[in-house]
């Protein structure tokens, strides 16, 4: 669309793996006779092969773990320190190499993946090779005075861990961070779209981690992922992706009794009073909608804003929108890259259309783009804003998942914080103002597990993560976490040698 700027197609240099790959299963990569292949979004391309698993890899994984389990459990805390933090400098070392890939991979752009992706992939290992040392029990006050209970904190056992193809490197420090400073061992199994990255980094930390503490298998999910949330052996789940994935799974692991830390998707609500400084909060709706091409949980994907500012926040909004310059994830100039696949694309455009049926306006994109060879292969979308005044159409009430935020106009506090907790989700929201009692008041009365005041997209390491209702449940990125990961013992130790005459008399 003429709106929308695209970037001039200059030469590629996509990644290339150094060779085939392989399940990562104990010690060993294991060729598969499946394959599938991996899709380069930006041009549509096959860009290499990924190894399709079934249940018997899957069987294979998860005793390879179980073996594991038994020695890294006994590990030292400063032993799982040091390997978390090895792993860190892994992934620093070559940071253009992990940006490239990732660029390659999911469409994610080069200059995000680099200053994004890479960085918070190390910082959340780092975080918790700190946290390994302080996993802690407690002493339990009790009546008697010669009596000692405590508790120590114990690893659970083989991790389960499935995730997203938005941001693999980031999801997976947030699954093997608290897992393994736990002691625990983990059996990943990344999405179908985003697959090599995960098996890269499983490449990178062989020689840091013991055969078997890490093992990856690939494939689609009735095949490999339900073998691996139904197995008995699996000590618990994490899951990071939908909410009607999410149901499948809590259901398979219910007939085991296998618990689950679900982190699902939202419906972030930016509510913007008539206040705050627009400048600011429209630089930051733009990046709450956009950044990652729209593919991420806690986009700000709907905006609320003050009937006194509407008007001027979306004249602001779209221009600079229409600016925004769409093309290649591999070249830095690109600001906004394609989405993952193209059933993604064709998915977000129908949630487009069928709130355009239902009432809604695009003010600026709305449309699938057709970019110049070699990219007119690749899956790209505008940048799209919707108006919906009132908020009644599915583009207010549905997650997208894609660069779609739909901007409403509110009347007053009340309508703004009803409207905002109206819908299932309840993961990201947020509230514009330089009014501090109404921030403390707005922030106090939004149902999320996450909070923004002033702020979007600000997720630093250490600040629990997670949401409620359809958005799941346990907190991710914190300290909070390592406890997700562990299970108190209670020891009880009786002090004195006297019994009371109950027997025998």
């Amino acid at each position: 669309m003429s709106e929308t700027t695209h970037a001039p197609v200059t030469s590629r240099d996509a990644f290339a793996p150094d060779a085939p790959y392989g399940l990562r299963i104990g010690a060993d990569e294991v060729a598969t006779d499946a394959r599938f292949p991996a899709i380069d979004p930006s041009t549509g391309a096959t860009w290499t092969e990924v190894p399709q698993a079934d249940a018997g890899h899957v069987e294979q994984a998860v005793q390879a773990a179980r073996r594991a389990f038994a020695s890294w459990r006994r590990t030292s805390p400063a032993q799982r320190q040091e390997a978390l933090w090895r792993m860190a400098d892994a992934v620093e070392a070559d940071p253009a190499r992990w940006a490239c890939l990732l660029a390659t991979e999911n469409g994610r752009p080069i200059r995000e993946a680099t200053v994004a992706d890479v960085p918070t992939c190390a910082a959340i290992l780092r975080y918790f090779s700190g946290l390994a040392r302080d996993l802690r029990g407690d002493q339990i006050p009790v009546e008697r005075p010669d009596s000692l209970v405590y508790t120590t904190r114990e690893p659970l056992g083989v991790i389960a861990a499935l995730i997203p193809w938005n941001s693999p490197i980031i999801t997976l420090a947030n699954k093997l961070g608290p897992a393994l400073a736990a002691g625990n061992t983990v059996v990943v199994k990344p999405s179908e779209y985003a697959s090599p990255s995960v098996l890269e980094f499983a490449r990178l930390v062989q020689d840091i981690l013991p055969p078997g503490v890490l093992n990856v298998v690939t494939g689609f999910g009735p095949e490999v992922g339900a073998a691996l949330v139904s197995h008995p052996d699996v000590a618990k789940i994490t899951f990071t992706g939908g909410s009607a994935t999410a149901r499948q799974i809590m259901s398979a692991a219910g007939r085991v009794l296998t618990p689950a830390i679900m982190e699902l998707g939202g419906k972030g609500a930016m509510v913007v009073c008539a206040d705050a400084d627009l400048d600011a909060a429209v630089a930051d709706a733009l990046t709450g909608i956009f950044m990652a091409n729209g593919e991420v949980c806690v986009a700000a994907s709907r905006l609320l804003v003050h009937e006194d500012v509407h008007d001027e926040f979306a004249e602001r909004f779209t221009r600079v929108a229409r600016r925004i310059v769409v093309g290649d994830a591999l070249d830095p100039a690109t600001q906004f890259g394609p989405l993952v696949s193209a059933a993604q694309r064709d998915r977000v455009l129908g949630c487009v259309e069928r709130a355009v049926a239902e009432g809604a306006r695009p003010l600026v994109g709305g449309a699938a783009l057709a970019l110049p060879a070699p990219l007119d292969g690749g899956f790209y979308l505008a940048p799209t804003l919707l108006q919906d005044a009132a908020g009644r159409t599915s583009g207010s009430r549905e997650e997208v998942f894609g660069p779609v935020a739909v901007l409403e106009r509110f009347r007053d506090e009340d309508d703004a914080i009803a409207r905002a907790n109206a819908g299932p989700y309840g993961l990201a929201a947020g509230v514009w103002t330089r009014d501090l009692a109404r921030a403390h008041r707005v922030a106090r009365a939004l149902e999320a597990g996450i909070v923004w005041v002033n702020t979007w997209f600000d997720l630093p390491v250490g600040a629990p993560m997670g949401g409620v209702g359809d958005s799941g449940f346990g907190r991710e990125l914190s300290a909070e976490t390592l406890r997700e990961y562990s299970a108190p013992k209670v020891v009880n130790v009786d002090l004195s040698t006297e019994r009371p005459d109950l027997w025998g008399q």
